[in-house]
């Protein structure tokens, strides 16, 4: 290919990178910047990265209200707080970043959120570049909504942020780049196979709830690779230890800060609050009725007994996660209720109660700016089970509808689209059942990412077929007239 056809084919996703370098960098780099204030979560990073709060900072300051933006650079701690996560490699980056070009011996936030901002459009090339070879009007679609989804203040503000959510939602766009790359060459291959699993896997440590989706990857890649027979069987390979690999991080979680929070929330936060009768229900999942005086508690309270051995013993060493998948399977319809109540959720992009500015802003003040696909989300939450349906049951059946009489590279998209909703459906299993609804819509960060997807998906589909009927009708044998 001559060099101005090729350029034209990449013109879309040159202006996309383009554009959105100028509209993240407006947020994040040019003062008054935005970032997503500390819930308490930036501490599991911190560590990592050697960083810690400048001396007399105090917890208002610290907390919810407003962002900080300098830090004080300390030895970064290996084993940090327990929690690993691939965002500790981001933000030690973020780190060496501030470091080199520090001027007062302080850490600037947004060197961190340089580097993830850099991986966001390395996911944004990706994700646009791979429709090189389909009509201008599908080019430009793909690259207009990707830039409009995905530099939305409620994907950016958390890039000035230790949150490692960040890490999630990075690595997630970057593994279906890379795979749209794949579909686009018609297989992964070499260099690009091994960047699909090594992707893959940063997705799958970004948080403990990814490792879920450790299967579903392993095939996707395995089912991407070329088919020549060796690549498919290193394919395999790759994929059997990214599966492993999945086990092994979630068994590296926190106990204590993790998982037991997470439990104590979904029953005495959620089921026994929203209970019709809190006593039956105990009985139902095995626990004495005696815990009910805890209906209610949050588990960062003080008075929360998460560390008391007699808690543990009536509480911890009775009660799994086994026992709540069966106690909703015997009750659909206090399951359909919870799903009802977090799908209201599902749609809100921003997270309320989190400042995005420094003070002297007000707390928790949000950034309006840059939140036009925020605002038009929100619109969908009041009936979001409904739209969440139509959305990925939408999706899932035109792909196994369609899938027979696709061609091999159409096959490959509908096998990814299909990928997509399954990991979605995940994503919003556990952010709805694990834990409780009040922080629902921040732990559904990469879910959102995963709906955006599957629309931009779906609107360059359509756009595209549309182009493609009107060049079979003007042009029979044009290469465009061709069905993906």
């Amino acid at each position: 290919m001559h060099l101005a056809p090729r350029l034209r084919a990449r013109a879309a996703s040159i202006a996309a990178v383009a554009a959105a370098a100028a509209l993240v960098s407006l947020q994040l780099f040019v003062p008054p910047i935005v970032g997503l204030a500390n819930n308490g979560d930036y501490g599991r990073m911190m560590d990592y990265a050697g960083v810690r709060y400048r001396p007399g900072t105090s917890p208002e300051q610290m907390y919810f209200l407003n962002i900080q933006r300098e830090f004080e650079l300390v030895r970064p701690v290996r084993s940090g707080t327990g929690y690993l996560s691939s965002e500790a490699g981001l933000a030690l980056a973020g780190r060496l970043v501030g470091q080199a070009f520090s001027r007062n011996g302080l850490f600037d936030i947004r060197a961190l959120g340089a580097v993830h901002a850099a991986v966001l459009l390395a996911a944004l090339w990706l994700l646009t570049n791979c429709v090189r070879a389909r009509p201008a009007a599908t080019r430009w679609t793909a690259a207009a909504l990707a830039v409009f989804f995905f530099t939305d203040v409620g994907y950016v503000a958390p890039f000035n942020s230790f949150y490692s959510q960040v890490a999630a939602l990075l690595f997630c766009l970057l593994t279906f780049g890379i795979a749209a790359e794949g579909i686009a060459r018609g297989g992964l291959s070499g260099a690009w196979l091994a960047a699909f699993f090594v992707s893959a896997a940063l997705f799958v440590a970004a948080k403990p709830q990814e490792s879920l989706h450790a299967p579903l990857l392993a095939v996707l890649g395995w089912r991407l690779a070329s088919r020549h027979r060796g690549t498919r069987r290193t394919a395999a390979w790759a994929g059997v230890a990214l599966c492993a690999f999945g086990v092994w991080y979630y068994a590296q979680t926190p106990r204590r800060a993790i998982k037991d929070v997470a439990l104590f929330h979904t029953v005495f936060m959620e089921i026994l609050p929203k209970s019709p009768d809190p006593a039956a229900d105990l009985d139902a999942l095995g626990l004495d009725r005696a815990l009910l005086r805890y209906r209610g508690m949050n588990a960062y309270l003080p008075e929360a007994p998460l560390d008391d051995p007699a808690f543990r013993a009536a509480f911890y060493d009775r009660f799994r996660v086994r026992n709540l998948v069966l106690f909703y399977a015997a009750r659909p319809g206090r399951m359909l209720g919870r799903a009802r109540e977090g799908a209201r959720q599902a749609f809100m992009l921003r997270t309320p109660g989190l400042g995005n500015f420094e003070a002297p802003a007000p707390p928790r003040s949000m950034d309006r700016r840059f939140g036009r696909w925020s605002d038009l989300r929100k619109r969908l939450d009041r009936h979001g089970l409904l739209w969440m349906t139509l959305l990925l049951g939408g999706n899932l059946a035109f792909a196994a509808a369609t899938w027979r009489r696709a061609g091999a590279a159409g096959r490959l998209l509908r096998e990814t689209a299909a990928v997509l909703c399954v990991m979605a459906l995940l994503e919003f299993g556990v952010a709805v059942f694990a834990d409780w609804l009040g922080d629902t819509a921040r732990h559904l960060y990469v879910f959102h990412a995963m709906c955006d997807l599957l629309i931009a998906l779906d609107v360059a589909w359509a756009v595209d077929a549309v182009a493609r009927r009107r060049a079979a009708r003007a042009f029979p044998e044009s290469p465009a007239s061709v069905a993906p």
